[in-house]
């Protein structure tokens, strides 16, 4: 296992990058009067411009580690197991991927289904076509076959956008799925047959001790960099167990010679997959699809658990519906986007939820009013001081290698706007000792900062 885990480790690399607030600026936007546009969008930088990294989302991947690594060290005790346990063990990937299948079905994710049913067939075939030597020409071509299709369905998984089931995109997806399959399975060990050079490239058993070919694991370890990015992008439970399933898949295909491997590994895989499902429905019920932060049922459930010492910060954008009627509701919506990528960055015990429409509730554990004023304060300021530009989408050139060339040319008919916020903060203590009635206390502070002028802190 060592060698393959430097094998791993060695294409590993991190690397992210950081917005960098702008000056601060507490001017109050100018709503009215400003042009209707009847197609416009608005610059928001990292929330259209440029891709946004989360590197904490790599954190997610520790569970499917510690599910691999078990899997892997456990697989020494399937002798110790008597005949019964191990018969239902050789079943077991198929039944959790059974599984993983129908809950994902339920709650309409197509590409954990096309993971689970990868799963399945790559085991599969492994039990019933690759438990002879990789020796025999057959075999070898199978084992070849197998090895380029899991890299190039797995890739295919990380970039497809989730379209649902029972869609026509959705159905577009899996059939894409089955092409590819078939195209990397079997048309790939033709590859080996191009040259010597070739024929050595794909050849099985490159060391001793680590079975998949050098083009394979290339290819694999190019993919799992891909995944990488992928679930620090996208920031999603899935990917991290899409991620998982893929590794616990390439360890099998890798250390195929180890006794029960692809009983252990590939139930691993199905764990990742079922776990990805669970995850994924909880995202559904306690997130917010718009913002990415958690939604009031969270909030509801945080408050349930705060201790004795806490601070509870309400915020509302300012002439929030003048905006949104004056240049649209997906201009609105990029607004929200902003203030909730701020309110995710925001730290020091914070944790923010999307209260409803334009409102946010900002919960600290731990933490006194003064320390939370200061920092409320702060982001405040960060968001008064981001300037928007709001320009005619009909502008905009339809190729983007000619839009880069033409980089300010689309703002020509601009307004610039900024969007404030008022907030208002509220402190466990004497006369406000429940959850709900200190955050109607934050509330009525937040009314008052909007009677005193808006843009501005209440506490």
């Amino acid at each position: 296992m060592q060698p393959f885990l430097i094998r791993i480790s060695s294409f590993v690399g991190y690397h992210y990058c950081s917005l960098a607030p702008r000056g601060n600026n507490n001017n109050q936007p100018k709503i009215k009067g400003l042009r209707r546009c009847s197609q416009s969008c608005i610059s928001l930088g990292e929330l259209t411009g440029a891709m946004q990294f989360y590197p904490a989302a790599w954190l997610k991947l520790i569970l499917p580690a510690v599910v691999i690594a078990v899997a892997y060290w456990g697989r020494d005790s399937a002798d110790d197991l008597g005949r019964e346990a191990q018969v239902l063990l050789a079943y077991l990937p198929y039944l959790l991927c059974v599984l993983a299948a129908a809950m994902a079905y339920q709650f309409n994710r197509g590409r954990l289904i096309l993971a689970a049913v990868g799963v399945a067939g790559f085991y599969w075939l492994v039990q019933t076509h690759l438990q002879d030597s990789l020796a025999a020409s057959g075999v070898a071509r199978i084992y070849l076959g197998l090895t380029l299709a899991l890299p190039v369905l797995g890739f295919y998984l990380f970039v497809l956008k989730e379209r649902g089931v029972l869609t026509p995109i959705g159905a577009a997806s899996a059939a894409g799925f089955a092409a590819l399959f078939c195209l990397a399975y079997f048309l790939a060990p033709a590859l080996a047959d191009m040259n010597q050079g070739a024929s050595q490239y794909y050849a099985a058993w490159p060391t001793p001790d680590y079975v998949m070919s050098q083009g394979a694991s290339l290819l694999s370890a190019l993919v799992f960099l891909i995944g990488c990015g992928a679930l620090a992008m996208r920031h999603e439970e899935s990917e991290a167990a899409l991620l998982g399933a893929f590794v616990a898949l390439w360890v099998v295909a890798a250390q195929l010679h180890l006794p029960s491997v692809s009983v252990f590994l590939c139930t691993a895989a199905a764990l990742c997959i079922l776990w990805g499902v669970l995850r994924s429905s909880h995202a559904m019920a306690y997130r917010d699809d718009l913002t990415g932060l958690p939604g009031r049922r969270a909030l509801n459930e945080r408050m349930k658990m705060l201790g004795r010492r806490y601070t509870i910060a309400m915020m509302d954008i300012d002439h929030f519906k003048r905006f949104n009627d004056t240049y649209g509701h997906d201009v609105g919506d990029d607004v929200l986007r902003l203030v909730a990528s701020r309110l995710r960055r925001l730290g020091s015990g914070g944790t923010a939820y999307r209260y409803g429409g334009e409102e946010f509730c900002v919960v600290f554990v731990r933490r006194s009013l003064d320390e939370c004023v200061d920092v409320m304060e702060a982001l405040r300021e960060e968001i008064a001081s981001y300037k928007m530009s709001i320009r005619d989408q009909t502008m905009r050139p339809k190729r983007s290698r000619e839009g880069a060339r033409r980089r300010g040319a689309t703002r020509l008919a601009k307004d610039e706007v900024r969007v404030t916020v008022s907030i208002g903060l509220a402190e466990r203590g004497e006369g406000i000792l429940e959850p709900e009635s200190v955050l109607k206390t934050a509330d009525k502070k937040l009314y008052q900062a909007k009677r005193g002028g808006r843009n501005r802190v209440a506490s």
